[in-house]
């Protein structure tokens, strides 16, 4: 459907940022996006590029079409572990 992976990518975002304890400017910073374009991002205002995405999985460690899949930040949870 159309949406489905602009909002995925919007909820990984969201919650592999807030599972590091970063904030959209430290994002942002990390990957070399402008802060405001990280929260388009995050409220599924804007698609993202390919390069965007890769930037992105680059910072949070994970493989790039990870980015498009449901369960990518229950992975990292649990890969993190106690």
């Amino acid at each position: 459907m159309a949406g489905d992976a602009r909002r995925l990518i919007a909820k990984n975002v969201r919650k592999l940022r807030s599972m590091r304890g970063m904030t959209q400017e430290d994002l942002a910073a990390a990957a070399d996006i402008d802060r405001s374009y990280i929260s388009e991002i995050e409220n599924e205002r804007f698609s993202i590029s390919v390069d965007q995405v890769e930037k992105l999985a680059v910072v949070f460690g994970v493989e790039i079409y990870e980015m498009f899949h449901p369960a990518t930040a229950e992975k990292v949870i649990e890969a993190d572990g106690p």
